[in-house]
């Protein structure tokens, strides 16, 4: 007798969008990494400049930095949910 057995991982998401500014020449975009961490486990993604992040996270108490350059950005905390989503910008340079 075969069984078949679903196996369901309780997901969430943290998106964004990143710009830098001012840190860039004329044919240089740097790339922007994208890191979560929570107790255990850190996942992280690399983007360039003046795109959008998708992060695949379990549900849980998250910390979320991006990095260019050597900047590192001030840490942003997070609490999610099972199918929740939530939306974190970064933005490095000068603003006009």
């Amino acid at each position: 007798m075969s069984q078949s057995h679903e196996i369901f991982t309780p997901t969430a998401f943290i998106v964004g969008q990143i710009i830098v500014t001012g840190m860039t020449g004329r044919s240089f975009a740097p790339d922007v990494r994208i890191i979560a961490q929570t107790t255990g486990h850190i996942t992280d993604t690399t983007v360039k400049n003046e795109s959008s992040y998708v992060l695949l996270v379990a549900p849980g108490e998250w910390t979320v930095t991006a990095e260019v350059g050597g900047v590192i950005s001030e840490p942003k905390k997070v609490s999610l949910e099972s199918g929740q989503s939530v939306e974190i910008n970064f933005f490095f340079g000068r603003r006009h």
